[in-house]
């Protein structure tokens, strides 16, 4: 990993550093039963403390840099294990500390003895997310590729692991650099002419060559970063997407297949499915891949009106699915006649999601019925994609509803997990912060507002985006980020 922090940052990211470096150690695969386990330790105590608790095979403590060292892990003379032993110097591993990796049988004993004998030598057990934490705090990533650790671990899809890959590897982060340079450019201009508008020298001032800009310049340099950053906050809504996933609501009557289509859907009988009206009493959700986008599955109860106190509840719970969903799946039972069409007319006005509508059974229905079903998606959603024929039975076009559902929630962008895709609502945030400064500011150069007040809109956009990248931050800002990581990370 390479960071893009700016050199300048380097020295405040160390002193504003709220640790004592304790040596920490923590296990970093999965709790529980495993073929192999990974204990790390990072900090200057790492060396002794494996040469404390390991013995290599075939020359007593001797571990050369990034090579893997087999031998037994020991409890004074007793080996209690065999596996093996990584030792990364500072400041070329991950945390820019010493750092050893234990690699070990999975067994929970074997697991507690190693991280036991570690804290009875002196380390501490590590926090959520100290890892990542000590590897921002050196220098080592940004911000952004810091929260893209925990993002890489929590993927629930492949798309979702390409995108945070990519701001691990810091190419979100590179453009987020260019654009904070043509701020600082701007701003340089900008405080170049306030502090000498009649002697000023070219190449004076950081990134300002020649005659300072002017207001058509840096307007134009203005819509230039702003463009930048719009496409950055429209990509959001796929970002959190593909991080978070999206809430689909399946709709329907009793007995429209709601809960078959759940089931062809996840491959798998996670739902009652029965001839009987009001089967489905309670919302049923499961996550599945979408084309890329982690999909929450919610079959809902049957909406229709009931005397029965039990299905009318679940009736409610299913409208509020709907309420809080990305995407509603209206299923239509195309067998059903006109009695199926005014009822979907009349429960598409009070849904708040954007639905798609879904023309179900179609193995036991005709052309006619087809026919009927086009004319009647043409009249209660004229700006409707075409319509989408399925049989949840037999799993008829099925692929064809996974990609228009996909499509829906995502963009191009979500879609292909891009570089440039926010997933988190901290990015968003701050970047609709500078966007909004920017803004600000090319307003004011249009309207010959005095460069003092332009330069004050500049330091704002310039602000937000050092808090992004982690440049400018505070104590309760990584302990907000680090302790959604998981302990070992």
């Amino acid at each position: 990993m390479r960071a893009c922090v700016h050199p300048q940052a380097m020295e405040t990211i160390r002193r504003m550093s709220d640790f004592k470096r304790e040596t920490i150690v923590a296990l970093s695969t999965a709790p529980g039963r495993g073929a192999i386990a990974v204990v790390r330790l990072s900090g200057a105590e790492s060396l002794p403390i494996l040469t404390g608790i390991f013995r290599p095979r075939k020359q007593r403590n001797v571990f050369p840099r990034g090579r893997p060292v087999l031998g037994r892990f020991v409890d004074g003379a007793q080996a209690f294990d065999e596996g093996l032993a990584l030792y990364h110097q500072a400041p070329e591993s991950v945390t820019g500390e010493d750092v050893v990796e234990m690699h070990c049988h999975g067994g929970p004993a074997i697991v507690g003895a190693i991280l036991r004998l570690a804290r009875e030598m002196g380390a501490r057990p590590a926090a959520e997310g100290e890892f990542t934490r000590r590897a921002f705090l050196e220098g080592k990533i940004d911000l952004v590729q810091a929260e893209a650790v925990a993002d890489l671990v929590t993927a629930q899809t492949e798309k979702a692991a390409k995108a945070a890959l990519y701001h691990l590897e810091g190419r979100l982060s590179k453009a987020l650099e260019g654009v904070w340079e043509k701020i600082v450019e701007a701003g340089a201009h900008i405080e170049a002419a306030i502090d000498f508008p009649d002697e000023f020298e070219p190449g004076a001032g950081p990134s300002v060559s020649g005659a300072p800009m002017g207001s058509a310049e840096l307007v134009a340099l203005f819509a230039e970063i702003e463009e930048a950053l719009g496409r950055l906050v429209e990509s959001y809504r796929s970002g959190r997407i593909l991080r978070e996933g999206a809430r689909v609501a399946i709709l329907g009557r009793p007995n429209a297949g709601k809960s078959t289509l759940l089931n062809a859907l996840l491959g798998a009988d996670r739902a009652i499915t029965s001839e009987i009206p009001g089967t489905t009493r309670d919302t049923v959700e499961e996550v599945c891949d979408f084309g890329g986008a982690p999909v929450r599955l919610i079959d809902t109860a049957g909406l229709r009106d009931t005397g029965d106190p039990v299905e009318l509840e679940g009736t409610e719970r299913a409208r509020k699915a709907a309420e809080e969903a990305d995407l509603s799946l209206m299923v239509l039972d195309v067998t059903a006649g006109d009695s199926e069409v005014a009822w979907a007319t009349k429960e598409s006005d009070g849904l708040n999601s954007d639905n798609l509508y879904i023309f179900n059974k179609m193995d036991k229905s005709s052309f006619e019925v087809k026919e009927r079903a086009c004319a009647f998606l043409s009249e209660l959603a004229p700006d409707a994609c075409e319509p989408l024929f399925i049989s949840a039975l037999t799993g008829e076009g099925l692929p064809k509803l996974r990609e228009e559902v996909a499509r829906v929630l995502m963009d191009e962008d979500g879609l292909s997990g891009a570089v440039s895709v926010l997933t988190r609502e901290r990015h968003h945030g701050q970047i609709a912060k500078c966007l909004k400064a920017v803004r600000s500011a090319r307003a004011g150069a249009e309207g010959d507002l005095s460069p003092e007040l332009v330069a004050v809109h500049l330091n704002e956009a310039q602000t937000a985006l050092s808090e992004l990248l982690g440049r400018d931050y505070g104590k309760a800002l990584l302990d907000r980020i680090f302790s959604t990581f998981c302990i070992g990370k």
